[in-house]
């Protein structure tokens, strides 16, 4: 038998074939013997009407150049054996179907070309298979029932290729499974070979300068497929030299790389870019330099407070007075460490407000130490509180009483041998919250619309003016 310049070898024998014959056959209701000259995909590669059908058990398998010269030989395409492919999918001859009862058995069943020189010698083997069961994902099992193409050109020059089976249930004689397949368009135009993406622009390498630090790399167009589309191509990471220091995840296309610590540091992400079933690794080199994290400082450090009036209550917003070179400026705590003088001022926190009461009219300095902490560094200033004496101060003969105190919303004021009087309530920010006039020496205030905390009742009468901390629980 031959085709384009190539002999297939033929044998016939009492009644019994091997080699190569010549099949039209597209019959696929066909089974067991009587699909011997079938192919699986029931017509030549192409929707062709012939092909070739070859039985190799012991029979001399082999396609030789008719000029008798070397040639390099494109490759075929092949597939099985209508009888082989119901074989391996059933089972036969009191065998079960490859990869057994539970799927897992790792059965395969492969064609062998044998390249040869002119003295018969052989240049080298190439494998393919027809059926392959040895997959971890039962999933990715396979036995083929199209037509693929089987490069045969790594052979090199050769004057002859000889084709054998074999199988995971034995070879030659002793194979179980039915020893045909099926070839077509030997030496022709296959399919061109499906090339591997590259890296056509490398990564540069990440820098990090600041912690805490997030940095996003985007990866499309880092590796490109010179015959596939470029946007199907599947970035992943494949490993991560230092994940103390750098972790590494990826959302779509994007690597997302975020700081673990402060230290100096270098880590080496390897990354895969995988397209059509082939994948090329590249390198992300990532700098990792020391941050020193600094302390905050004072930027507008807070004035002299100077009290001229008695009673009197001064609010001082914090806000602002320190900052941080490298961490936000909103973080800031501000805290009071001490009162040099709680006799004669009172001073409270609030938030980011500090709150200063004077107690007493006489001549006093107080220095309030307050504290800002940012990121578990800190700064100590200082507010300096000058309370000038207060002339013409009067003894307040009024005797304030405020019940219940603790309260959980009403109260009771009373102020003792004064009819009229004014009240208002503050907050610890200054805000007035309530005001109002008592008629008969007494008032009852409802609180229960103030969250719970500390807050202020002052009272007016005559002149004089007494101020009496309230708590709301």
């Amino acid at each position: 038998m031959s085709s384009g310049g190539w002999l297939f070898t033929n044998n016939t024998q009492n009644g019994y074939w091997g080699g190569f014959t010549a099949s039209n056959r597209t019959d696929l209701s066909q089974t067991g013997l009587n699909a011997q000259y079938t192919a699986a995909a029931g017509c030549g590669y192409d929707g062709s009407t012939q092909y070739a059908v070859a039985f190799t058990m012991g029979v001399q398998t082999d396609v030789y150049a008719a000029d008798g010269q070397l040639h390099t030989v494109t490759g075929c395409y092949v597939t099985n054996n209508l009888w082989t492919y119901q074989d391996i999918l059933q089972g036969g001859y009191g065998e079960p179907p490859y990869g057994g009862s539970t799927g897992n058995d790792p059965d395969w069943f492969k064609v062998t070309a044998t390249g040869k020189n002119a003295s018969g010698q052989t240049v080298g083997t190439l494998d393919f298979y027809l059926a392959d069961y040895r997959f971890a994902n039962n999933e990715e099992d396979y036995v083929l029932n199209t037509w693929e193409w089987f490069d045969l050109s790594p052979l090199g020059n050769v004057a002859t290729i000889s084709f054998s089976l074999s199988s995971s249930r034995g070879s030659g004689y002793n194979m179980i499974t039915p020893a045909y397949f099926c070839m077509d368009n030997f030496n022709g135009g296959g399919a061109a070979p499906d090339l591997p993406p590259y890296i056509a622009n490398p990564v540069s390498d990440v820098v990090f300068n600041e912690y805490p630090q997030t940095q996003q790399v985007n990866l499309n167009g880092v590796a490109t497929d010179p015959d596939d589309p470029d946007e199907n191509i599947v970035y992943s990471i494949v490993s991560n030299s230092n994940p103390s220091a750098l972790t590494a995840t990826m959302s779509g296309k994007i690597l997302v790389m975020t700081r673990q610590n402060a230290n100096q540091a270098t880590a080496d992400l390897t990354m895969r870019a995988t397209s059509d079933g082939q994948s090329v690794s590249f390198n992300v080199h990532v700098i990792l330099n020391a941050v020193v994290d600094e302390p905050p400082y004072i930027a507008n450090p807070v004035p002299d407070v100077v009290m001229d009036e008695f009673p009197k209550i001064v609010y001082i917003d914090l806000n602002g007075v320190a900052t941080d070179p490298d961490d936000p400026d909103e973080l800031i705590e501000y805290s009071m460490l001490s009162n040099s003088n709680e006799e004669d001022l009172s001073a409270t926190m609030s938030g980011r407000t500090l709150m200063l009461e004077r107690m007493t009219e006489g001549q006093a300095e107080a220095d309030i130490a307050m504290r800002a902490t940012s990121d578990g560094q800190y700064v100590d200033f200082n507010i300096h509180v000058i309370m000038n004496q207060v002339e013409g101060v009067e003894e307040s003969s009024m005797s304030l009483m405020v019940f219940p105190n603790p309260t959980n919303g009403m109260i009771t004021i009373h102020l003792d041998e004064r009819q009229i009087f004014d009240y208002e309530v503050y907050n610890l920010i200054g805000q007035c919250l309530l005001n109002g006039q008592a008629q008969n020496g007494s008032a009852q205030i409802d609180l229960s619309f103030c969250h719970q905390g500390v807050y202020f009742v002052a009272l007016s009468s005559g002149g004089f003016r007494v101020i009496q901390k309230v708590v709301v629980q």
